[in-house]
């Protein structure tokens, strides 16, 4: 499939008005203000004590499970994206999953957007589609974050449930946002034909030229909801989804052990899943880098329910957030830097 033929994005301050400013200022605002609540009580003397008892071993190894959950979401992201070009680069799609989390940190939700104009323009294929790959790749992560949070609750029953009483509720929230993606999608790719008809007649009636590319760009979206074509990539994107997730908790199982939290008591890997299944509800919330709501969530699991101190709590969500924050933003900012951020964010 070719790229889209349009102008190249222009991000420059005349495209971000008041109101985006205020919503941004907003976010942050509370994330800073959730922050500092979250820390009530507890020094940066305390947090570092905490991290002076590092074991660096397993340090690199959490690095490194990181960055390996990275590659798997990239492979994942290949077979659904093969359908539009077969010899897809794997680098790429690594490269473009890092640019997604590192502008993330600094604009919730938009690191979507940029991996897929990145990966647009170092593969010269449809931006518009792979957005729709990674809109299916959301429904993906959805249906297995609820089976992550099903999981914590056969393991911790009762005292999960007493701990967060809206568990229950995240699950029903979570399956009927499921359905209804599921409907939409089936009946968005079902009808694609007469949808884009309907587009196209209605810019039409109205004249709007400026947008009569909507009709192209509709059509690319809906073939990224179709994108995975053959049953080998089905099965591929299904084994490889609990492989990633596998990956989270058990880094998060890997980062008790690098602040040698094994010492203070028993931890083992359904430890890391309950830490990922709820703190994964944190990071949900659009601030930027989930400063403040991932240190809430990482505090209250690990006192709440694993039955830690407050003091080591915070020490391994101030560790964790940063070694899953900071390299993503630096190694993005190489790779635009090399790669030059207009051609890399350009939408032709």
């Amino acid at each position: 499939m070719t790229s889209d033929n349009s102008k190249n994005l222009n991000f420059n301050l005349r495209s971000i008005n008041s109101k985006d400013i205020l919503i941004y200022l907003i976010s942050l605002s509370f994330g800073i203000g959730l922050l500092i609540y979250t820390f009530r009580g507890v020094s940066l003397n305390d947090i570092g004590s905490e991290l002076s008892n590092l074991n660096y071993f397993y340090l690199i190894v959490f690095i490194l499970i990181i960055f390996l959950g990275s590659f798997i979401r990239a492979l994942r992201w290949k077979y659904m994206i093969i359908s539009f070009k077969e010899d897809v680069k794997i680098r790429n799609l690594f490269e473009a999953i890092i640019i997604g989390y590192g502008v993330n940190v600094i604009l919730p939700r938009f690191g979507e957007v940029a991996r897929s104009l990145y990966l647009g323009s170092a593969e010269k294929i449809s931006r518009s589609s792979i957005i729709g790959t990674v809109i299916v790749e959301r429904v993906f992560d959805l249906i297995f974050l609820i089976l992550s949070v099903i999981v914590s609750l056969l393991i911790f029953g009762d005292e999960l449930v007493s701990r967060y009483p809206w568990i229950y509720s995240s699950i029903y929230l979570g399956l009927m946002i499921l359905i209804i993606a599921f409907i939409f999608l089936f009946f968005v790719i079902k009808f694609q034909l007469k949808i884009v008809q309907w587009i196209d007649q209605f810019f039409r009636k109205w004249n709007l030229k400026f947008f009569n590319r909507a009709t192209e760009i509709t059509t690319k979206v809906i073939n990224g909801f179709d994108s995975i074509k053959t049953k080998r990539n089905y099965l591929m994107t299904f084994l490889l989804s609990p492989l990633l997730w596998f990956t989270y908790a058990l880094g998060s199982y890997i980062g008790l052990l690098a602040l040698n939290m094994h010492n203070i008591q028993h931890v083992d890997l359904a430890s890391g899943l309950i830490i990922m299944s709820i703190t994964t509800f944190g990071i949900m919330i659009p601030i930027p880098g989930s400063t403040g709501s991932y240190h809430a969530f990482c505090k209250s699991v690990l006192t709440m329910v694993l039955g830690f101190n407050v003091k080591v709590s915070l020490a391994y969500a101030v560790l964790t957030h940063l070694l899953n924050t900071i390299p993503f933003v630096i190694i993005s900012l190489i790779i635009l830097l090399k790669n030059g951020f207009k051609k890399s964010f350009s939408w032709n």
